[in-house]
């Protein structure tokens, strides 16, 4: 169960990077045909949605790990 949060975590992170490296695309670069701030903002939403069910799924396994050892 610990490598399984510890994997959860390491992914989390990752995709709050990605938000971050995404609104400062929005914020300093200019949009082209394909990469407009709104496709920018749509995908940082989707990064921050996983990372919100991420955390979901954490508590629901601490939960569980609770329940099976006391």
């Amino acid at each position: 169960m610990a490598k399984r949060i510890k994997r959860l975590v390491k992914r989390k992170e990752g995709l709050l990077r990605q938000a971050t490296l995404h609104q400062l695309k929005i914020d300093t670069q200019k949009g082209r045909k394909d990469t407009t701030h709104s496709y920018w903002a749509g995908e940082k939403g989707r990064f921050l949605k996983q990372a919100g069910n991420i955390d979901k799924l954490m508590k629901k396994l601490s939960k569980s790990k609770k329940k099976l050892f006391f």
